[in-house]
């Protein structure tokens, strides 16, 4: 549906690309600008080292980044498994730790003996314990304006848990320096912890990576969208007058009138645009959240890593000696653990803030990226973010208005698109890593089972923690969708005459798996009936599935009593509804109950029941001929 509106985007970061393609595909008549020659913002993919490599947004997850999930399945956009682990070392390695297990944690073996590590480690299982009670409704008043550093005081943490875990962490999370973490609202960190379950020592999401790096999102994104001006730096936004246009003017003396503007920038960036144009309130919002600027190098220079090896993981924070609380943190990110890189790429570490430049000959790139400094008060400019929302036809959207991350910006970008109309094609399924001790016995039996019954073509699962199962044949084996033997070119393809080879389903709950287990015959319907599970490719699902069709009969056996008592408990069912007279009119009438409304989602129009089955226009014979074949 296209409409005579006219919006301009300004800012290609995460919040801008997803706010310009939601309009877009509503029908609204958008203009993106950008001041750089290329998009994407913290979306920022370098082939310097002669390999993809991700500077700025790098990973996310199942369970706290739904939207963003949600549009990468719009845009056809895979990813994969990743690994976030975390690793310490503190005053130029005094003290050094990781997260890998007990060899990491344990990494400078004379922490078996120190009582302040030993301390530390039971800080940590106690604040998990504990500080989700600052977010209980009860308790609201007295955390409201509380500090973290207060909180650690006031519950007697340890200094060693201070140094040594807190701060590393949320000064690596948000790049800025410890004494800006003390002063953080304990109430926003907490909250962040256990939105991304981080105060779970167990059972926490694996963090994925975009297949392809980062980039090959943002290049879907601009291949829908028609008017995307690079290297067009906005000079000014004028806010519309009541009855008029906002009007975007670009440096260099160009000047165009719109019926609204997404200012997709950082808080500050947008404050300047506006210069003394500003709505009422609105300054005072932008001006509480300002944003601080961090050096960032990609290199293979090894001394900006703990110096135990066994210390190293893929988010590391560096903490050289000495170095005062006011000074930006140095964190390095371990390439070649954390993406998918080259098995012959040397050590590569993209590192924030070092505290000496990577040595010359070990430098690819340097380049500065800006991130948001929380505070009281830009928790409060959040709360009134809404009241300046759309006053002079201007929206303000970025990571900014929430913790600062990917999920955060895209947020940002659905609501100032739905502002203007725009609706969200996806469901925003936020996935619980959790799995329970009854979960994992069915997701054992299934997987048995699943290796000995898929033996043709490759089925991947995707679990709701972000891990992930393969059954079948390696995927490099297997084209997706096969051409039918014996057709041209020309015809289409077939998924019940050849199987396709491979599928994607994408878990959202386990019960999947106790379905399958219980419910052979009709769990995988019940399953998809329920929202259990998506698939990228339904035909091809059922095709792989028909092509294993004996294996999966001579396999049931190995899942199990539970499956066998789950056929007798169907048997018996089926029983009760025999076709006698009676019988008769209640299953038919079972059968139809869902009415008109649901035929009318696979009829034709006319609503014959059996026809013909088309795949395209113009192709009556071979549609006769394939309802013939699959009748017979």
């Amino acid at each position: 549906m296209r409409s005579d509106r006219k919006v301009a985007v300004i800012g290609s970061g995460i919040t801008g690309l997803s706010a310009a393609w939601l309009l877009h595909r509503s029908g609204v008549k958008v203009t993106l600008y950008e001041k750089s020659n290329i998009c994407g913002g913290h979306t920022w993919t370098d082939s310097s080292m002669g390999f993809l490599v991700d500077l700025g947004f790098q990973v996310f997850n199942l369970s706290t980044y739904p939207n963003f999930v949600g549009f990468l399945d719009q845009l056809g956009v895979d990813s994969e498994p990743s690994d976030m682990s975390f690793a310490c070392s503190v005053d130029g390695g005094r003290v050094e730790w990781g997260s890998d297990g007990l060899a990491g944690i344990f990494a400078q073996r004379k922490n078996l003996f120190s009582l302040s590590h030993w301390r530390m480690i039971w800080d940590v299982i106690r604040f998990g314990r504990h500080a989700p009670k600052v977010l209980e409704p009860a308790l609201a008043e007295r955390y409201a304006c509380m500090s973290m550093g207060e909180y650690l005081q006031r519950n007697g943490y340890s200094r060693a848990f201070q140094d040594n875990y807190v701060l590393p962490m949320c000064a690596a999370v948000w790049s800025v320096p410890n004494s800006q973490v003390l002063a953080f609202p304990v109430v926003m960190l907490v909250r962040f912890w256990v939105n991304h379950h981080l105060l779970e020592l167990t059972q926490r999401p694996i963090w994925r990576v975009v297949k392809g790096r980062s980039r090959s999102y943002v290049d879907r994104i601009l291949r829908e969208l028609e008017d995307v001006r690079l290297g067009a730096e906005v000079a000014r936004v004028t806010p519309a007058k009541p009855g008029g246009q906002a009007t975007v003017s670009v440096r260099g003396g160009s000047q165009e009138s719109f019926d609204a503007v997404v200012l997709a920038t950082h808080s500050d960036t947008s404050l300047q645009l506006l210069a003394d144009s500003a709505p009422q309130g609105v300054e005072e919002v932008l001006r509480a959240i300002p944003y601080g600027t961090n050096q960032v190098y990609l290199h293979t220079d090894t001394s900006l890593m703990a110096r135990n090896r066994q210390a190293w993981a893929s988010w590391n924070f560096i903490g050289a000696k000495g170095n005062p609380e006011t000074t930006p943190v140095c964190v390095s990110y371990w390439v070649n653990r954390l993406q998918r890189v080259p098995a012959d790429a040397p050590e590569t570490f993209v590192t924030l803030n070092p505290p000496h430049p990577p040595a010359q000959d070990k430098t690819a790139l340097h380049a500065q990226l800006a991130h948001p400094v929380f505070s009281f008060a830009s928790l409060r400019a959040q709360e009134q973010l809404h009241h300046v929302q759309g006053k002079g036809g201007i929206h303000y959207a970025g990571a900014w208005c929430g913790y600062g991350f990917h999920e955060d910006g895209i947020r940002a970008g659905i609501a100032a698109a739905e502002a203007l109309g725009a609706t969200v094609p996806w469901d925003s399924i936020s996935c619980n890593p959790r799995t329970s001790l009854l979960d994992m016995f069915y997701m054992l039996l299934f997987t048995r089972f699943a290796r000995q019954a898929i033996s043709v073509g490759h089925l991947r699962i995707i679990l709701p923690n972000g891990a992930e199962l393969e059954f079948g044949t390696t995927p490099a084996d297997c084209s997706s969708r096969p051409v039918a033997k014996n057709t041209s070119a020309s015809q289409e393809e077939s998924w019940h005459m050849l199987p396709a080879s491979q599928a994607t389903m994408r878990l959202f709950r386990y019960d999947f798996f106790r379905r399958i287990v219980t419910r052979h015959d009709v769990g995988l319907g019940e399953s998809y009936m329920h929202g259990d599970f998506e698939v990228n490719d339904l035909g091809a699902l059922l095709a792989l599935l028909t092509a294993n069709l004996v294996n999966i009969q001579a396999s049931r056996g190995s899942l199990g009593v539970l499956n066998w008592i789950g056929d007798g408990l169907l048997r018996l069912a089926h029983a009760t509804r025999g076709n006698t007279l009676f019988g008769s009119r209640s299953n038919i009438a079972q059968h139809y109950d869902a009415g008109n409304a649901m035929y009318k989602l696979f009829l034709d129009p006319s609503m014959t029941y059996s026809s013909a089955v088309f795949r395209y226009p113009g192709t009556r014979c071979r549609a006769d001929r394939r309802a013939s074949r699959l009748l017979l």
